[in-house]
């Protein structure tokens, strides 16, 4: 079993030192040696339930949040609406950014090197003595990154942890494709096709799950052959755009908005009427679709309300002292406009 000694060595610090930046002491160790010093004895294993339950005492009324990348759109609405809850509650929030969407993109391969930024990112925010983290995802998923101090107040927001053990929110993405079919068909559309997102997304699959069902329940055949598999992508939209055009269907189900643009933009340069000759629907409602006349029809994922619930759990099992694990899925909500026409 690890010592205080093993950490002293490894660090180059005294015994005495390493006891009192364990033991929360003010100025014991310049910032960079205190995360040393934690990331050592995390790697040790030493203590480390009874280092959690020293730090948790400590109440620095702060709460850290782990991003995977700030710049992705969902990102900053979910942090505001943790920092909105903290604020109202008396807390500070503290940020550390992964960028793993700078550095990979869409590959969601887990790696030493991502392990590396998490544990990292996990040790800074425990240096600064915060009493419960939040970690946000920019891609729905299952993450193997766990936090090694389960004492901690830890919460997964727009993901979920392998395993279980700790609580997790995100949007209820099946509901929210089976509430487009519902509108869709309620508008007299029976022939649609689908640009469904990457096979793997969990998004993607939910969005479908969800279409599906409206589809049953309204005794709607499922045709295979109008749904495509796109990349997220503009440019994934324009060219399945081709291909469903092409089709007997009177309505598109683009499961992001921007593949539903590059659908709109498929349709500007072939003449095609969006909102008149094909009815469109896109999702995530972002900006974009205002940009367009007329305006996409989109679905909204609940990203404020995603960061407040996280912040609530986070505060409510610093508060009671008590770990918590569940999962949320938060209503998404349903934007008609004039690019869906009634038939």
């Amino acid at each position: 079993m690890a010592t205080m000694k093993d950490i002293a060595l490894r660090t180059g610090v005294s015994v005495a030192t390493v006891s009192n930046v364990l033991n929360g002491k003010p100025g014991a160790a310049s910032d960079s040696k205190a995360q040393e010093i934690f990331t050592i004895a995390q790697e040790l294993h030493y203590h480390p339930n009874s280092f959690a339950k020293n730090l948790k005492l400590r109440r620095s009324n702060s709460i850290g949040i782990i991003t995977e990348d700030l710049t992705v759109f969902n990102t900053p609405e979910i942090v505001d609406g943790i920092e909105s809850y903290c604020e109202e509650h008396g807390y500070e929030i503290i940020v550390d950014n992964m960028r793993l969407f700078k550095r990979y993109k869409n590959d969601f391969t887990d790696t030493p090197q991502h392990s590396r930024y998490f544990e990292n990112a996990l040790s800074t925010l425990v240096s600064k003595q915060v009493e419960g983290i939040v970690y946000v995802g920019y891609h729905c998923r299952e993450i193997s990154f766990l936090p090694t101090f389960e004492d901690i107040p830890f919460v997964y927001a727009y993901c979920f942890p392998k395993g279980g053990g700790f609580s997790s929110v995100y949007p209820d993405d099946e509901n929210a494709g089976y509430h487009v079919g519902q509108t869709l068909i309620r508008c007299g559309h029976r022939k649609i096709g689908v640009i469904v997102g990457p096979v793997t997304s969990i998004h993607a699959q939910s969005r479908l799950c969800g279409f599906q069902r409206a589809l049953l329940e309204n005794q709607i055949l499922y045709n295979p052959e109008t749904t495509f598999w796109g990349d997220w992508s503009r440019n994934s939209g324009y060219e399945i755009a081709e291909k469903l055009l092409s089709m007997d269907i009177t309505a598109i189900f683009a499961m992001n908005d921007l593949m539903a643009s590059g659908v709109y933009t498929y349709c500007l340069e072939h003449n095609i009427a969006v909102g008149r000759d094909i009815s469109l629907f896109g999702y995530d409602n972002r900006d974009i679709v205002d940009l367009y006349s007329p305006a996409i029809s989109s679905v909204a994922p609940p990203l404020h309300e995603i960061g407040r619930k996280s912040a609530e759990l986070v505060l409510r099992q610093i508060q009671s002292n008590t770990l918590i694990n569940e999962r949320f899925l938060l209503p998404c909500s349903v934007h008609l406009r004039d690019s869906v026409v009634r038939i």
